[in-house]
């Protein structure tokens, strides 16, 4: 087991710090987090972990090995330790701070110090030395990698097949999916899936078997075509029904994520969304295996986490996140 530092998106901490713990579980099992501070936790992990974190991660940013944590005020000691870990390998020194905090580390002081102890340092060194301040620690760190958010834009919503305003974003997709704790060749469902976006990512991630429901026929078969562009036919099923009636035997899916209906652009066939919602949470608590996880969102104001309790589901944490002036959503991560 080694000690990783991953580095979490601002846009969300909370969501950042649930999809890390997600990653781990479903991937990494027997890993920890050891330490959270503001924008980055500690993790100790197997060797295997930078790899497996940055090809799922939408809300982790960067993963690396870490060389030694200080004090603020021990910083020097910190910096004596490292020309012996390094064994002589050329460095790229970048400083990270989080908020206010080590304002005082500058670059050129980590530069000229480390290169005074027989440190090569070069701007064009591969090996990418971190220095990561944040609530009164330094953590120093060999980079591992960086999260592609190119080829997460490359898959947006308005590149595929077909597409219809309102679609998520491959980013807030591949989050939910995460949080179902789906694992390699297990059986995921999104009882409401549009265009497909979360089965698409679910697909990617590794799922075995990716069953796409939407009550919608034209949604039914667009997201069959966007599955189709993706590679992913061949373990994907696609249902026009409704999600309150899912035709899926007992204890036969490993994991749920789904956005269901809401707003103007959103088909309720009439129902309100609380009526939808539980009548969902119901059904799928019927068709998921024991243990399991449904992950779903829903605007704040209508309390979707009472849903869960209302279908018998154990909450495991509620997430808020901001859209625009009139939407914030509230993300629930609940458990069968």
């Amino acid at each position: 087991m080694k000690v990783y530092y991953a580095t979490l998106s601002g846009e969300n901490l909370s969501l950042a710090l649930e999809e890390l713990k997600a990653i781990l579980e479903s991937e990494l099992p027997g890993s920890t987090i050891d330490l959270v501070l503001e924008g980055v936790a500690l993790i100790r992990s197997s060797p295997e972990a930078p790899e497996a974190i940055l090809g799922r991660s939408s809300f982790v940013k960067e993963i690396g090995e870490v060389l030694g944590v200080a004090e603020r005020g021990s910083l020097g000691e910190l910096l004596d330790s490292l020309p012996h870990v390094l064994k002589g390998e050329g460095v790229k020194v970048e400083v990270r701070r989080f908020k206010s905090y080590g304002e005082e580390i500058r670059e050129d002081f980590i530069v000229k110090t480390l290169y005074s102890k027989g440190v090569k340092c070069s701007l064009t060194a591969s090996t990418r030395l971190k220095l990561i301040a944040s609530e009164g620690l330094v953590i120093a760190g060999v980079s591992k990698g960086k999260i592609e958010f190119k080829e997460l834009l490359s898959r947006k919503p308005s590149r595929r097949p077909y597409f219809k305003p309102g679609s998520l974003t491959p980013q807030f997709s591949r989050l939910l999916v995460n949080l179902s704790r789906l694992r390699r060749g297990s059986t995921f469902l999104d009882p409401f899936c549009g265009t497909g976006s979360l089965a698409i990512e679910a697909c990617l991630m590794g799922a075995g078997t990716i069953i796409c429901q939407d009550i919608d026929r034209e949604a039914s078969t667009g997201s069959q075509r966007n599955l189709s562009a993706y590679g992913c036919s061949g373990k994907a099923l696609t249902i026009m029904g409704d999600a309150t009636r899912t035709p899926i035997a007992p204890g036969s899916v490993d994991s749920i994520a789904t956005d269901p209906p809401y707003g103007r652009l959103a088909s309720t066939r009439g129902r309100g969304y609380s009526e939808i919602v539980l009548g969902f949470l119901e059904e799928a608590a019927r068709v998921a295996r024991k243990g399991s996880y449904i992950v779903y969102a829903g605007p704040h104001h209508y309390n979707p986490w009472k849903l869960a309790l209302e279908a018998g589901l154990k909450i495991v944490s509620r997430h808020h996140m901001f859209v625009h002036g009139s939407l914030t959503r509230e993300i629930v991560v609940a458990r069968v």
